[in-house]
């Protein structure tokens, strides 16, 4: 097995893809980001990965994720670099859709001091929250790798790259 070829599949691919103008595709991965509001959130340290479904909320470019607790913490606590996953379902060749997130996340507790601005800033009720005791995982994203089978019919490539960093 050649790791490495199988790795750079899609980078050489990109090289010489149709691209869509970047507003296009800011304005088409909001819209699959609004249309939908679950998520898988992995987060690796060491040896150890987690992928968790969560729902998620995503408001000024960051997605606000809620959880009681759970063993993508013992991640979490080592590595804030984390990647998340939102799809539509597979119905067929050229249907497929979805989106991958690579990013950065801050954890907040509600025993933080930033734990109510944070949420007063994205228009969530912090009091709320609060009261039942969630933990926001905050993730600011760097990547977006876009997919979306129908772009060939716009003479695109169906795998699109943004790069916020």
């Amino acid at each position: 097995m050649d790791y490495n070829r199988a790795a750079s599949f899609w980078t050489e691919h990109d090289k010489s893809a149709a691209r869509m103008p970047e507003h296009e595709l800011r304005a088409a991965i909001e819209d699959f980001i609004h249309a939908h509001s679950t998520c898988a959130l992995a987060a690796a340290s060491g040896d150890f990965v987690r992928c968790t479904p969560l729902t998620y909320k995503y408001c000024a470019g960051k997605f606000a994720v809620f959880s009681e607790g759970g063993l993508k913490f013992r991640a979490l606590r080592e590595n804030k670099h984390v990647a998340l996953a939102v799809c539509d379902e597979y119905r067929g060749p050229g249907t497929a859709k979805g989106l991958q997130v690579t990013g950065t996340a801050a954890v907040f507790g509600t025993d933080d001091a930033d734990y109510a601005v944070q949420l007063e800033v994205l228009g969530i009720n912090a009091a709320h929250m609060q009261k039942l005791g969630l933990i926001l995982i905050l993730i600011t994203p760097q990547e977006f790798d876009y997919l979306d089978g129908t772009l060939k019919d716009k003479g695109y490539s169906p795998r699109q790259h943004l790069d916020l960093s």
